[in-house]
């Protein structure tokens, strides 16, 4: 009976210690929370941040590697994670895409859905043809080289703004939070290589 008694206080004198310890553990406070709360947002606008600026550097290297090919390759990143999908004229290409994405830096995994597109039943003129396709990926190689030097100027601000090129001649559109960045915006494009001219469009909507 004496045992039978210290075992049954020892086990109330456990759970007693248990649950003073969880009354002594402080509960966070509304601005313990708020602060978590403002480092998750801030890490998940870093996250696409830096995937974003990691797929600019990937279009860039595949319209370098690829040319023309390099337009027909979608590009997908999540934490370093790149997905290729799409259709490339040349065979070589199908497996130089995941090679071309592999070698940029800061990419863990290339996974990769490219396949060869079929053959054209009626191929257009070859003169017009190879004309559109080189007009075109010129203009896109410098749209991407603008839009990635803009991320890493400005940030998540660049998410705002918008590229176009055609044939050396780019604008600038969309909104920035304030003149110094829009000033910066514009200092930063016009010093990336193969831009002729340059228009400023930009809002200033803080």
């Amino acid at each position: 009976m004496t045992r039978r008694r210290s075992w049954v206080i020892a086990v109330a004198m456990l759970i007693g210690s248990a649950a003073l310890a969880a009354a002594q553990t402080p509960t966070p406070g509304p601005a313990a929370r708020a602060g978590n709360a403002i480092d998750r947002a801030w890490s998940a606008v870093s996250d696409e941040l830096a995937d974003a600026i990691l797929k600019t550097k990937i279009r860039v290297a595949m319209l370098e590697h690829l040319k023309s090919d390099g337009l027909r390759v979608q590009i997908d990143v999540k934490a370093g994670v790149v997905e290729l999908s799409g259709q490339v004229g040349k065979r070589a290409n199908r497996m130089l895409a995941r090679d071309v994405a592999a070698s940029v830096e800061g990419v863990r995994e290339v996974r990769s859905r490219v396949e060869v597109a079929p053959a054209e039943a009626t191929p257009p003129p070859v003169a017009k043809f190879v004309g559109t396709v080189e007009h075109g990926f010129g203009d896109a190689l410098l749209q991407a080289k603008v839009k990635g030097k803009l991320l890493e100027e400005l940030g998540k601000t660049a998410f705002k703004v918008d590229v176009d090129a055609a044939d050396g001649v780019v604008s600038l559109t969309g909104t920035v939070p304030d003149e110094a960045r829009r000033e910066l915006a514009v200092r930063t494009a016009r010093a990336t290589d193969g831009v002729k001219e340059l228009h400023d469009l930009l809002k200033i909507a803080p």
